[in-house]
Protein backbone atom coordinates (compact mmCIF):
# COMPACT_ATOMS: atom_id res chain seq x y z
CA UNK A 1 0.00 0.00 0.00
CA UNK A 2 2.88 2.33 0.76
CA UNK A 3 4.25 1.82 -2.77
CA UNK A 4 0.87 2.75 -4.20
CA UNK A 5 0.70 6.05 -2.29
CA UNK A 6 4.27 6.98 -3.17
CA UNK A 7 3.40 6.56 -6.86
CA UNK A 8 -0.05 8.22 -6.60
CA UNK A 9 1.00 11.40 -4.75
CA UNK A 10 3.43 12.68 -7.41
CA UNK A 11 0.88 11.96 -10.15
CA UNK A 12 -1.89 13.78 -8.26
CA UNK A 13 0.49 16.64 -7.45
CA UNK A 14 1.44 16.97 -11.13
CA UNK A 15 -2.21 16.98 -12.21
CA UNK A 16 -3.13 19.50 -9.50
CA UNK A 17 -0.18 21.74 -10.41
CA UNK A 18 -1.12 21.63 -14.09
CA UNK A 19 -4.75 22.43 -13.32
CA UNK A 20 -3.80 25.33 -11.03
CA UNK A 21 -1.39 26.65 -13.69
CA UNK A 22 -4.13 26.55 -16.33
CA UNK A 23 -6.61 28.14 -13.94
CA UNK A 24 -4.07 30.88 -13.14
CA UNK A 25 -3.57 31.66 -16.85
CA UNK A 26 -7.33 31.93 -17.39
CA UNK A 27 -7.77 34.13 -14.32
CA UNK A 28 -4.99 36.41 -15.58
CA UNK A 29 -6.88 36.72 -18.91
CA UNK A 30 -10.26 37.37 -17.26
CA UNK A 31 -9.25 39.79 -14.49
CA UNK A 32 -8.39 42.77 -16.76
CA UNK A 33 -11.67 42.33 -18.64
CA UNK A 34 -13.55 42.12 -15.35
CA UNK A 35 -11.81 45.26 -14.08
CA UNK A 36 -12.66 47.09 -17.33
CA UNK A 37 -16.28 45.98 -17.03
CA UNK A 38 -16.50 47.19 -13.44
CA UNK A 39 -14.88 50.52 -14.34
CA UNK A 40 -17.22 50.91 -17.31
CA UNK A 41 -20.25 50.29 -15.10
CA UNK A 42 -18.97 52.75 -12.53
CA UNK A 43 -18.32 55.29 -15.29
CA UNK A 44 -21.79 54.72 -16.74
CA UNK A 45 -23.35 55.14 -13.32
CA UNK A 46 -21.41 58.38 -12.80
CA UNK A 47 -22.44 59.58 -16.25
CA UNK A 48 -26.11 58.79 -15.63
CA UNK A 49 -25.94 60.58 -12.28
CA UNK A 50 -24.25 63.59 -13.86
CA UNK A 51 -26.83 63.64 -16.65
CA UNK A 52 -29.75 63.53 -14.21
CA UNK A 53 -28.19 66.29 -12.10
CA UNK A 54 -27.52 68.25 -15.29
CA UNK A 55 -31.14 67.88 -16.40
CA UNK A 56 -32.36 69.11 -13.03
CA UNK A 57 -29.99 72.06 -13.19
CA UNK A 58 -31.11 72.79 -16.77
CA UNK A 59 -34.71 72.98 -15.62
CA UNK A 60 -33.76 75.26 -12.71
CA UNK A 61 -31.91 77.60 -15.06
CA UNK A 62 -34.76 77.66 -17.58
CA UNK A 63 -37.23 78.48 -14.83
CA UNK A 64 -34.93 81.18 -13.45
CA UNK A 65 -34.55 82.88 -16.82
CA UNK A 66 -38.25 82.50 -17.56
CA UNK A 67 -39.22 84.30 -14.38
CA UNK A 68 -36.61 87.06 -14.46
CA UNK A 69 -35.61 89.22 -17.37
CA UNK A 70 -31.87 89.64 -17.67
CA UNK A 71 -30.42 92.23 -19.98
CA UNK A 72 -27.46 91.03 -21.99
CA UNK A 73 -26.29 87.72 -23.33
CA UNK A 74 -28.61 85.15 -21.77
CA UNK A 75 -26.89 82.19 -23.43
CA UNK A 76 -23.52 82.83 -21.79
CA UNK A 77 -25.27 83.67 -18.49
CA UNK A 78 -27.12 80.34 -18.67
CA UNK A 79 -23.87 78.51 -19.44
CA UNK A 80 -22.04 80.13 -16.51
CA UNK A 81 -24.94 79.40 -14.19
CA UNK A 82 -25.03 75.74 -15.38
CA UNK A 83 -21.29 75.34 -14.80
CA UNK A 84 -21.41 76.84 -11.31
CA UNK A 85 -24.46 74.83 -10.21
CA UNK A 86 -23.15 71.51 -11.51
CA UNK A 87 -19.78 72.11 -9.80
CA UNK A 88 -21.67 72.63 -6.57
CA UNK A 89 -23.68 69.40 -7.00
CA UNK A 90 -20.78 67.29 -8.34
CA UNK A 91 -17.48 68.70 -7.04
CA UNK A 92 -15.28 66.11 -8.77
CA UNK A 93 -16.54 66.91 -12.29
CA UNK A 94 -14.10 68.34 -14.82
CA UNK A 95 -14.74 71.18 -17.25
CA UNK A 96 -14.72 68.76 -20.20
CA UNK A 97 -17.28 66.56 -18.45
CA UNK A 98 -19.43 69.62 -17.69
CA UNK A 99 -19.43 70.59 -21.36
CA UNK A 100 -20.28 67.02 -22.38
CA UNK A 101 -23.14 66.76 -19.87
CA UNK A 102 -24.46 70.19 -20.86
CA UNK A 103 -24.51 69.20 -24.54
CA UNK A 104 -26.11 65.83 -23.74
CA UNK A 105 -28.83 67.51 -21.67
CA UNK A 106 -29.39 70.13 -24.38
CA UNK A 107 -29.76 67.37 -26.95
CA UNK A 108 -32.22 65.54 -24.72
CA UNK A 109 -34.26 68.69 -24.11
CA UNK A 110 -34.21 69.85 -27.73
CA UNK A 111 -34.75 66.48 -29.42
CA UNK A 112 -38.45 67.14 -30.06
CA UNK A 113 -38.02 70.83 -30.89
CA UNK A 114 -38.22 70.37 -34.71
CA UNK A 115 -41.52 68.52 -34.30
CA UNK A 116 -42.91 71.31 -32.12
CA UNK A 117 -41.75 73.99 -34.56
CA UNK A 118 -43.30 72.09 -37.48
CA UNK A 119 -46.60 71.73 -35.61
CA UNK A 120 -46.62 75.45 -34.83
CA UNK A 121 -45.85 76.34 -38.45
CA UNK A 122 -48.60 74.06 -39.70
CA UNK A 123 -51.08 75.52 -37.23
CA UNK A 124 -50.26 79.11 -38.18
CA UNK A 125 -49.93 78.54 -41.93
CA UNK A 126 -52.54 80.34 -43.99
CA UNK A 127 -55.29 78.16 -45.36
CA UNK A 128 -55.05 78.27 -49.14
CA UNK A 129 -58.03 76.22 -50.22
CA UNK A 130 -61.03 77.78 -48.58
CA UNK A 131 -64.33 76.24 -49.55
CA UNK A 132 -67.46 78.24 -48.93
CA UNK A 133 -70.01 76.18 -47.08
CA UNK A 134 -73.64 77.06 -46.96
CA UNK A 135 -75.72 75.64 -44.17
CA UNK A 136 -78.48 73.26 -45.06
CA UNK A 137 -81.79 74.26 -43.60
CA UNK A 138 -84.32 71.53 -43.07
CA UNK A 139 -87.95 72.17 -42.42
CA UNK A 140 -89.88 69.63 -40.43
CA UNK A 141 -93.63 69.40 -40.12
CA UNK A 142 -95.23 68.92 -36.68
CA UNK A 143 -95.81 65.24 -37.47
CA UNK A 144 -92.03 64.75 -38.07
CA UNK A 145 -92.00 64.58 -41.88
CA UNK A 146 -89.39 66.63 -43.70
CA UNK A 147 -90.72 69.49 -45.79
CA UNK A 148 -89.07 70.76 -48.96
CA UNK A 149 -88.87 74.56 -49.41
CA UNK A 150 -90.54 75.90 -52.52
CA UNK A 151 -87.31 77.28 -54.03
CA UNK A 152 -85.57 73.94 -53.65
CA UNK A 153 -88.59 72.08 -55.00
CA UNK A 154 -88.71 74.31 -58.08
CA UNK A 155 -84.96 73.81 -58.66
CA UNK A 156 -85.37 70.03 -58.41
CA UNK A 157 -88.26 70.16 -60.88
CA UNK A 158 -86.18 72.27 -63.31
CA UNK A 159 -83.24 69.83 -63.09
CA UNK A 160 -85.54 66.87 -63.63
CA UNK A 161 -87.19 68.54 -66.64
CA UNK A 162 -83.80 69.39 -68.17
CA UNK A 163 -82.76 65.75 -68.08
Amino acid sequence: MQNFTTILYPILLTILTGFLGYLGKEVVKIVPKLVDLILARIGLAKYEKAKLVGLDIWNVIEEHFRLSEIIGDTISAKRKMFESLIKIKIPSITDADIEFVRQAVAGEVNKDKPLVIKAIEEATAPIINVIAVTPITKYVAPDGTELTPVAVANKILEETAAQ
